[in-house]
This record gives structure tokens, sequence and C-alpha cells, in this order.
């Protein structure tokens, strides 16, 4: 069993609310729809809370994805895979505990 999620992760979960959906996209490859549905530039980019909310989601179980943030390779393979996508500090909160 995963690590439970706190209450607003998991009633995100049970809502499939906009944060919800923002996080399985990045871990089933799926960013460019919410792309697509956002009219706010700045709200298209993957942010720090978007990808925190996907690491909890897999650590719970709840969703598996082709990226893995426990690693320096996996979490480089998704900074290669969504590149500009991620906002900078979106990229640097990826590899800080690697720094």
């Amino acid at each position: 069993m995963g690590t439970p999620l706190n209450p607003d992760d998991m009633q995100s979960l049970l809502t499939h609310d906009r944060r919800y959906q923002r996080a399985s996209a990045i871990l089933t490859d799926q960013w460019q729809r919410i792309m697509a549905d956002e009219d706010l530039a700045y709200r298209q980019q993957i942010t720090i809370d978007d990808l925190q909310f996907a690491k909890a989601l897999l650590a719970s179980e709840t969703l598996t994805s082709q990226f893995e943030f426990d690693h320096y390779a996996g979490v480089q393979r998704l900074r290669q895979h969504y590149g500009s996508q991620l906002t900078s500090s979106a990229q640097h909160w990826l590899v800080q505990k690697y720094l």
C-alpha cells in the first residue's frame, strides 16, 4: 500500500477537479490537452504544485506513470520530456535534492 494522500489531495482525487486533472495529465503524458483548455498563458506551464501533487499520486499508488520522481534519471527524463513546458521554478524543484 502506498503513502496516504493528505486531505486536500484526497478531495481533489475524489472530485477530479482541475488540480487533479493537471497532475494526472503530467503522469499520463496528456499535457497538451491541459494547454488547449487554459486561456491564460502562465497556466499552460507545469508548476511546482502540479509536480508535487503528481508525485503524491504516484506515492499513493493511485496512478502509475512512465515518469519517476525518486531518482535522478527519472527526474531528468521528465525534464527532457516536458522541457519549456515546466516553469523555471518547477525545473529547479525537480533537481534540488541532487544539487
